[in-house]
């Protein structure tokens, strides 16, 4: 093995105490024997870091060993074992502990070490590291104040140990710019609190060992995790390389089962893969899935459809999460991107939002996507396919990474777009009469329906969703599709039972500020729409709307700010833009009105003819009087 490839083992505390950081005493024997067994042995951070440095190569097992805050169940149950194993360890000091000094209440939960202890760990040839003087955020601290809480833990242990301390360990694992500086120059390795085998600069990754690991998650933590990337793909020429670009350095293994292509799509695959097979749609997406996982040989899965990407920055995150074995499955956020800003839930996209591309914002789902490769992990449902269910069954545990995928729908390929949305629902049909109590099956349905324009089949099955489930999802847009047909009091009723479950429900309140301008009752409409804003302070469509209500209230300075507000969140808004024209014209603002309608046509407003002739007849009005 490489020498960056040498597991660096980070531990607290030895002790029966029940908390996250304490490993028994039985449990951390059994972790020793275990590395005795498999003809383990230990070297130093020093070693490790000079191995790196050359590039070096060795055929021996290695580990590293490091126990934080000096407490006092390491002398008393680790040091034995390692002396009798002959294995060696560092201990990082934080001197205001051992001399009983501002200690927090947090981290009482055992006592430490004293000097005298710490001299005999020392004189045995097992090393001596720094946790600063006191476990103070360094990232909190001004220039002198973090070399002050350096330089006197040094000092200190130096005086207390006649040791120094080479090797450093950052308190909560946090570190900033400067304060990774100041480590380089003081010390020969920094450790941190990532996850991994990333040994860049002096943040070097350790594989966590707490109470709750297991004797064969150890095992796995002593290996670099894999990770394969499992596709189904038909007819991706125009995505599938930008897919597999953003991901290809990430993964150690692309499997492609392709559904009957007619494009480019296998050959451009074939540029990253040789794990491509053919697969016989039968009008299940579970059944491509999980052809795709059986063809699979790594530790984990990564799902990701064509018209998909990842951003290499969040690779780091991934390759952490992947040392968590107590987890069986990471659900990630896809932003799925759309100008459609009336669909629930919708965030408009920001000026730094690289990846929107040509679209005005996005709606978020959430979904396992990561998990380990596992027999009992599969995909589940004819469409809408997902593993969340069969490991909640399981008892296993999820959690959530914050990664985004970015996924780009239907753009570039609109002409397909009837024929894949009817097919679609053909499929979700023939679920919900496969899975007649499944409520999501129904939500699903719906939402399809409301996409095709068909809003009393929409308002059906979502009916039906919430029939077998009182969810505040199903419950809104039942509400919004009875909005749209005009039926505003069954709209009102329901987006009342969303807020009695969640009553900061954004779109709930933007609903109600819709449906209330419809009926008239315009203060109604101006303080939910502001409830909307209050609870989601970048809602570019309640901000318009509100805007609006103010025109109706004759309250023209006040609908001009949220038409501008709106426009901050949203530079090229249309509608927006449409709008404040409009206020600035009843305010005889026509200099200010004439851009904005300028603007609003430069950017496709639908009332285009309109435009144009107001926007001569305002020019003809200036020139004319001035």
């Amino acid at each position: 093995m490489k020498y960056s490839e040498i597991p660096i083992l980070m531990y607290h505390e030895i002790s029966e105490v029940n908390t996250p950081w304490c490993v028994s005493p039985s449990e951390f024997a059994k972790q020793m024997k275990f590395l005795v067994k498999n003809s383990y042995q230990t070297i130093t951070l020093s070693e490790l870091k000079s191995g790196i440095e050359s590039d070096q190569e060795t055929d021996q097992k290695l580990v590293v060993i490091t126990f934080d805050d000096a407490r006092k169940g390491v002398y008393e149950h680790a040091y034995p074992l390692l002396r009798q194993y002959g294995f060696k360890a560092i201990v990082y000091v934080v001197p205001s502990w051992i001399e009983n000094k501002t200690i927090p209440e947090t981290e009482k939960y055992s006592e430490f070490l004293t000097w005298t202890e710490l001299k005999e760990w020392s004189a045995d040839n097992f090393e001596i590291g720094s946790h600063t003087f006191s476990h103070k955020n360094l990232t909190a601290l001004d220039e002198n104040s973090l070399a002050q809480e350096l330089e006197l833990a040094e000092q200190t242990i130096f005086n207390n140990l006649n040791v120094k301390a080479k090797h450093f360990s950052y308190p909560y694992g946090l570190y900033s710019q400067d304060v990774v500086q100041q480590a380089a120059q003081r010390y020969e390795t920094s450790v941190s609190l990532n996850r991994g085998f990333n040994r860049s600069g002096q943040k070097y990754a350790r594989q966590w060992i707490l109470r709750e690991t297991s004797l064969e998650q150890f095992a796995k933590l002593l290996q670099i995790p894999t990770l394969s990337l499992c596709m189904i793909t038909k007819n991706e020429e125009q995505f599938l390389e930008q897919c597999l670009n953003s991901v290809q350095e990430l993964v150690d293994e692309i499997i492609i089962v392709d559904t009957g292509s007619t494009d480019k799509t296998k050959a451009i695959a074939a540029k990253f893969t040789d794990k491509i097979f053919d697969f016989k749609w039968g009008d299940d997406f579970s059944k491509a899935r999980n052809e795709s996982l059986k063809q699979a040989t790594k530790d984990w899965i990564l799902v990701l459809d064509a018209d998909e990407i990842m951003d290499a920055r969040d690779h780091s995150l991934v390759k952490e999460a992947i040392n968590r074995w107590e987890v069986d499955g990471f659900r990630i956020l896809t932003r799925n991107y759309t100008n459609d800003s009336s669909l629930c839930g919708w965030q408009a996209a920001t000026s730094s939002d690289q990846f929107a591309r040509v679209f005005t914002g996005w709606v978020h789902s959430l979904k396992v996507r990561l998990f380990q490769r596992k027999d009992q992990i599969i995909f589940k449902g004819r469409i809408h396919e997902m593993v969340d269910d069969l490991i909640i069954q399981d008892r296993g545990k999820i959690a959530v990474l914050p990664v985004n995928v970015h996924h780009y729908g239907y753009y570039g390929r609109e002409e397909k777009n009837v024929s894949k949305l009817n097919y679609y629902l053909q499929l979700s049909q023939k679920k919900t009469q496969e899975e007649p109590t499944n409520a999501k099956a129904y939500y699903e349905l719906g939402v399809l329906y409301r996409e095709a324009g068909n809003l009393a089949l929409a308002e059906s099955a979502f009916q039906e969703s919430v029939g077998l489930d009182q969810h505040p999802t199903p419950l809104t847009n039942l509400a919004i599709v009875q909005q749209k047909q005009g039926k505003y009091q069954e709209a009102i009723h329901n987006y009342m039972k969303v807020l009695e479950q969640r009553e900061t429900h954004p779109d709930a309140y933007f609903g109600l500020g819709f449906c209330y301008f419809k009926k008239g009752l315009l203060e109604k409409s101006k303080d939910n729409f502001e409830l909307a804003i209050k609870n989601k302070p970048a809602y570019l469509d309640a901000y318009v709307n509100l805007g609006a209500v103010y025109e109706k209230l004759n309250r023209f300075n006040e609908a001009v700010l949220c038409y501008k507000k709106a426009l901050l969140i949203n530079p090229k808004h249309a509608r927006a833009y449409y709008n404040l024209g409009v206020a600035h014209e009843k305010m005889m603002n026509l200099e200010s009105a004439l851009n904005c309608y300028q603007q609003a046509l430069a950017l496709d407003y639908d009332k285009k003819e309109w435009l144009k002739t107001r926007i001569s007849e305002i020019k003809e009005f200036i020139t004319k009087h001035g």
